[in-house]
Protein backbone atom coordinates (compact mmCIF):
# COMPACT_ATOMS: atom_id res chain seq x y z
CA UNK A 1 0.00 0.00 0.00
CA UNK A 2 1.38 3.53 -0.79
CA UNK A 3 0.48 6.64 1.55
CA UNK A 4 -1.42 9.56 -0.25
CA UNK A 5 -1.84 12.67 1.78
CA UNK A 6 -5.56 14.07 1.17
CA UNK A 7 -6.71 17.53 2.38
CA UNK A 8 -4.16 19.42 1.44
CA UNK A 9 -5.19 22.72 0.85
CA UNK A 10 -8.14 24.22 3.18
CA UNK A 11 -11.55 24.22 2.07
CA UNK A 12 -13.43 27.75 1.56
CA UNK A 13 -17.12 28.99 2.37
CA UNK A 14 -18.19 31.91 0.18
CA UNK A 15 -21.25 33.63 -0.05
CA UNK A 16 -25.24 32.43 0.42
CA UNK A 17 -28.24 32.56 -1.01
CA UNK A 18 -31.53 32.78 0.46
CA UNK A 19 -33.47 29.24 0.74
CA UNK A 20 -35.56 28.52 -2.08
CA UNK A 21 -39.01 27.99 -1.76
CA UNK A 22 -40.58 24.40 -2.70
CA UNK A 23 -41.94 25.78 -6.00
CA UNK A 24 -38.27 27.12 -6.79
CA UNK A 25 -36.99 23.69 -6.05
CA UNK A 26 -39.36 21.56 -7.71
CA UNK A 27 -39.51 23.80 -10.91
CA UNK A 28 -35.90 24.23 -11.40
CA UNK A 29 -34.47 21.54 -14.43
CA UNK A 30 -31.88 19.34 -13.25
CA UNK A 31 -28.65 19.28 -15.29
CA UNK A 32 -25.78 16.81 -15.69
CA UNK A 33 -22.50 17.74 -17.44
CA UNK A 34 -23.93 21.28 -18.71
CA UNK A 35 -21.33 24.06 -20.12
CA UNK A 36 -21.80 27.31 -18.23
CA UNK A 37 -23.35 28.96 -21.13
CA UNK A 38 -26.49 26.32 -21.21
CA UNK A 39 -26.18 26.39 -17.34
CA UNK A 40 -27.33 29.86 -17.27
CA UNK A 41 -29.59 29.44 -20.42
CA UNK A 42 -31.58 26.63 -19.23
CA UNK A 43 -31.45 26.06 -15.59
CA UNK A 44 -33.36 28.57 -14.05
CA UNK A 45 -33.71 31.43 -11.81
CA UNK A 46 -32.15 28.87 -8.80
CA UNK A 47 -29.18 27.61 -10.91
CA UNK A 48 -28.38 31.57 -12.25
CA UNK A 49 -28.57 32.74 -8.80
CA UNK A 50 -26.44 30.08 -7.16
CA UNK A 51 -23.62 30.34 -9.90
CA UNK A 52 -23.88 33.98 -9.18
CA UNK A 53 -22.56 33.38 -5.53
CA UNK A 54 -19.47 31.13 -6.51
CA UNK A 55 -15.99 32.87 -7.12
CA UNK A 56 -15.47 31.27 -10.55
CA UNK A 57 -11.80 31.68 -11.33
CA UNK A 58 -12.12 31.11 -15.46
CA UNK A 59 -8.31 29.67 -15.27
CA UNK A 60 -9.65 26.29 -17.04
CA UNK A 61 -10.23 25.10 -20.09
CA UNK A 62 -13.60 24.24 -19.15
CA UNK A 63 -16.48 24.90 -16.91
CA UNK A 64 -19.20 22.47 -16.49
CA UNK A 65 -22.39 22.71 -14.06
CA UNK A 66 -24.11 19.87 -12.51
CA UNK A 67 -27.63 20.15 -10.70
CA UNK A 68 -29.30 17.53 -8.52
CA UNK A 69 -33.52 18.38 -7.35
CA UNK A 70 -34.40 15.84 -4.90
CA UNK A 71 -37.59 15.10 -3.08
CA UNK A 72 -36.27 13.32 0.35
CA UNK A 73 -37.72 11.55 3.23
CA UNK A 74 -36.06 10.55 6.03
CA UNK A 75 -33.13 7.68 5.50
CA UNK A 76 -32.90 8.25 1.82
CA UNK A 77 -29.79 9.37 0.18
CA UNK A 78 -29.50 11.83 -2.62
CA UNK A 79 -25.73 10.01 -3.49
CA UNK A 80 -24.32 7.13 -2.61
CA UNK A 81 -22.42 7.35 0.90
CA UNK A 82 -19.09 6.83 1.27
CA UNK A 83 -15.68 9.43 1.62
CA UNK A 84 -14.27 10.11 -1.82
CA UNK A 85 -12.77 13.09 -4.05
CA UNK A 86 -14.35 14.20 -7.08
CA UNK A 87 -12.84 14.62 -10.29
CA UNK A 88 -10.04 11.76 -9.70
CA UNK A 89 -8.52 10.69 -13.18
CA UNK A 90 -10.09 7.02 -14.65
CA UNK A 91 -8.96 4.72 -17.14
CA UNK A 92 -6.52 4.94 -20.01
CA UNK A 93 -7.28 8.09 -21.18
CA UNK A 94 -7.74 9.90 -17.11
CA UNK A 95 -10.92 11.72 -18.02
CA UNK A 96 -12.94 11.72 -14.64
CA UNK A 97 -16.04 10.72 -13.80
CA UNK A 98 -16.19 7.48 -16.40
CA UNK A 99 -16.78 4.23 -15.45
CA UNK A 100 -13.24 2.57 -15.14
CA UNK A 101 -10.47 2.30 -12.58
CA UNK A 102 -10.09 5.72 -10.77
CA UNK A 103 -6.34 6.58 -10.63
CA UNK A 104 -5.01 9.00 -7.74
CA UNK A 105 -1.78 8.93 -8.59
CA UNK A 106 -2.12 10.62 -12.02
CA UNK A 107 -3.71 13.70 -9.87
CA UNK A 108 0.26 14.64 -9.21
CA UNK A 109 1.23 14.94 -12.56
CA UNK A 110 -2.05 16.95 -14.04
CA UNK A 111 -3.27 20.29 -13.19
CA UNK A 112 -6.38 20.16 -10.78
CA UNK A 113 -9.51 20.82 -10.89
CA UNK A 114 -11.51 23.02 -8.74
CA UNK A 115 -15.50 22.74 -7.19
CA UNK A 116 -17.49 24.97 -6.01
CA UNK A 117 -20.75 23.22 -4.20
CA UNK A 118 -23.91 24.44 -2.85
CA UNK A 119 -26.81 22.50 -1.08
CA UNK A 120 -29.77 23.76 0.08
CA UNK A 121 -32.28 22.89 3.09
CA UNK A 122 -31.19 20.84 6.70
CA UNK A 123 -31.71 17.85 6.38
CA UNK A 124 -29.08 16.66 4.11
CA UNK A 125 -25.56 18.69 4.09
CA UNK A 126 -22.71 17.43 2.56
CA UNK A 127 -19.97 16.39 4.98
CA UNK A 128 -16.25 17.57 4.31
CA UNK A 129 -13.16 16.39 5.96
CA UNK A 130 -11.53 20.09 6.99
CA UNK A 131 -7.74 18.47 8.06
CA UNK A 132 -4.64 17.16 5.78
CA UNK A 133 -4.72 13.37 6.62
CA UNK A 134 -2.47 10.65 5.09
CA UNK A 135 -4.30 7.24 4.16
CA UNK A 136 -2.80 4.28 2.39
CA UNK A 137 -4.36 3.46 -0.57
CA UNK A 138 -3.72 0.23 -2.74
CA UNK A 139 -0.19 0.53 -4.97
CA UNK A 140 -1.55 0.03 -8.27
CA UNK A 141 -5.18 2.50 -9.69
CA UNK A 142 -7.82 -0.22 -7.64
CA UNK A 143 -11.95 -0.23 -8.18
CA UNK A 144 -12.00 -0.09 -4.17
CA UNK A 145 -10.14 2.45 -4.21
CA UNK A 146 -12.88 4.58 -2.39
CA UNK A 147 -14.13 1.59 -0.09
CA UNK A 148 -10.66 1.46 1.40
CA UNK A 149 -10.62 5.00 2.38
CA UNK A 150 -13.86 4.84 3.87
CA UNK A 151 -13.07 2.02 5.85
CA UNK A 152 -9.90 3.80 7.05
CA UNK A 153 -11.89 7.46 7.84
CA UNK A 154 -14.69 4.80 9.94
CA UNK A 155 -11.94 3.09 12.08
CA UNK A 156 -9.47 6.42 12.67
CA UNK A 157 -12.75 8.54 12.67
CA UNK A 158 -10.44 11.82 12.28
CA UNK A 159 -11.68 15.31 13.79
CA UNK A 160 -12.39 18.45 11.94
CA UNK A 161 -15.22 17.10 10.27
CA UNK A 162 -17.83 19.95 9.13
CA UNK A 163 -21.40 20.01 7.01
CA UNK A 164 -21.62 22.13 4.28
CA UNK A 165 -23.70 25.41 5.49
CA UNK A 166 -27.17 25.84 4.03
CA UNK A 167 -27.08 27.70 0.52
CA UNK A 168 -23.66 28.86 0.99
CA UNK A 169 -21.08 28.06 -1.24
CA UNK A 170 -18.04 25.74 -0.36
CA UNK A 171 -14.85 25.48 -2.80
CA UNK A 172 -12.37 22.16 -2.95
CA UNK A 173 -10.27 20.83 -5.03
CA UNK A 174 -10.14 17.22 -6.20
CA UNK A 175 -7.88 16.17 -3.35
CA UNK A 176 -10.89 17.12 -0.54
CA UNK A 177 -12.43 14.11 1.25
CA UNK A 178 -16.33 14.41 0.87
CA UNK A 179 -19.26 11.86 1.59
CA UNK A 180 -23.14 12.22 0.68
CA UNK A 181 -25.36 11.59 3.97
CA UNK A 182 -28.90 10.36 5.09
CA UNK A 183 -31.43 12.83 5.03
CA UNK A 184 -32.88 13.81 8.45
CA UNK A 185 -36.08 15.14 7.23
CA UNK A 186 -38.89 15.67 4.43
CA UNK A 187 -37.77 18.26 2.48
CA UNK A 188 -37.35 19.37 -1.39
CA UNK A 189 -33.28 19.33 -1.80
CA UNK A 190 -31.34 21.35 -4.49
CA UNK A 191 -27.74 20.71 -5.05
CA UNK A 192 -25.70 22.23 -7.90
CA UNK A 193 -22.02 21.54 -8.08
CA UNK A 194 -19.50 23.77 -10.48
CA UNK A 195 -16.37 22.22 -11.81
CA UNK A 196 -13.35 24.23 -13.08
CA UNK A 197 -11.17 21.72 -15.29
CA UNK A 198 -8.66 21.22 -18.10
CA UNK A 199 -9.29 17.36 -17.99
CA UNK A 200 -13.65 17.11 -18.94
CA UNK A 201 -15.22 18.76 -21.70
CA UNK A 202 -19.23 19.72 -21.30
CA UNK A 203 -21.75 17.86 -22.65
CA UNK A 204 -23.17 19.75 -25.89
CA UNK A 205 -26.76 17.60 -26.74
CA UNK A 206 -29.67 18.89 -24.80
CA UNK A 207 -31.29 15.93 -24.55
CA UNK A 208 -28.32 14.51 -22.37
CA UNK A 209 -27.48 17.43 -20.47
CA UNK A 210 -31.39 18.07 -19.27
CA UNK A 211 -32.01 15.43 -16.84
CA UNK A 212 -35.48 13.54 -16.79
CA UNK A 213 -34.66 11.50 -13.85
CA UNK A 214 -33.09 12.06 -10.17
CA UNK A 215 -32.13 8.38 -8.21
CA UNK A 216 -32.16 8.27 -4.67
CA UNK A 217 -30.72 5.33 -2.22
CA UNK A 218 -32.08 3.24 0.51
CA UNK A 219 -30.60 0.68 2.90
CA UNK A 220 -33.40 0.43 4.70
CA UNK A 221 -37.23 -0.57 4.58
CA UNK A 222 -39.18 2.08 5.17
CA UNK A 223 -43.25 3.01 4.70
CA UNK A 224 -45.21 5.73 3.20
Amino acid sequence: MAKVLFNRNPIKFGKSIKQPSIDEIKNTPALWNASLDDALKYGGELTRAAIGAMDLKFDRKYIIVDTKIHMLMPGFYPAIPGWHTDGVPRGKELKPNVKSTPNIFAQEEMSDTRFHLLVTGAGCLTKFLTKPIELSVPDEPDTDLYKNITEQINTIKPSGIVSAPSCTVVEFDWWTLHTGVKSEKHEWRFLIRVTETDHMEPQTDLRKIIRTQQQVYVPESFGW
